[in-house]
């Protein structure tokens, strides 16, 4: 069975953050990076939570994902990153790599790179799923982090990866999974100006 990391709900309401406890590290830099993804993690959430439930599934044209895939596809993609850096496996491709034993379950077998939607219609079971799969992701990477060292994230560039992380160090792809969940974070926020909903605030969200 493929692992799980145990949530604990906070008395914050249905959709409140769910706790966990932050790692830190013997050392300066994987601080940082750990204290930037927990608050990327925070903002992510946010952006989530802006949608009113009855929109979880809204698009903008056929052609695009809809909101609530670019949560789950930040979250396999977070996965599937730092699970490459973690493992002491090589993926030459994408095939193999969605063989790869360290991606935690997924709660639905929605399509994570062409528009589709969730087989369940019920938009608040939909929402919790979401949510929860979000914040196990986020929190693999964070716990991921704490493991690492300064000689850890300078290697990695020739292990073999699948060609769009070809020439990345393990420091490489930490920053490339930040850079990816901005990515599709800010189509999301799009998707909220398009229904007239204000975003969370980015400054406000992002200070440590």
């Amino acid at each position: 069975m493929k692992r799980r990391y145990i949530l604990g709900l906070i008395g914050l309401g249905p959709f409140a953050l769910i706790s966990s406890k932050v790692p830190t590290a013997n050392n300066p830099l994987i601080n940082i990076l750990i204290k930037r993804w927990k608050q990327s993690k925070e903002y992510t959430l946010a952006v989530l939570n802006a949608m009113p439930i009855d929109k979880l599934e809204y698009q903008p044209s056929k052609e695009q994902m809809s909101f609530a895939q670019h949560f789950m596809h930040i979250g396999f993609t977070n996965n599937a990153f730092i699970g490459i850096l973690m493992d002491s496996a090589t993926y030459p491709d994408f095939n193999a790599l969605t063989k790869a034993t360290f991606f935690l379950e997924r709660p639905d077998s929605i399509n994570l790179f062409q528009p589709d939607f969730f087989k369940s219609e019920d938009s608040y079971a939909n929402k919790k799923m979401v949510t929860e799969y979000l914040i196990e992701t986020f929190d693999y990477v964070i716990s991921s982090l704490s493991k690492l060292n300064d000689d850890t994230l300078e290697k990695g560039l020739s292990k073999e990866k699948p060609w769009f992380l070809k020439g990345h160090t393990n420091l490489d792809l930490i920053l490339r999974g930040e850079s990816h969940t901005s990515h599709h974070r800010s189509q999301a926020i799009s998707y909220l100006r398009m229904n007239d909903i204000k975003p969370p605030g980015y400054s406000k969200n992002n200070t440590l």
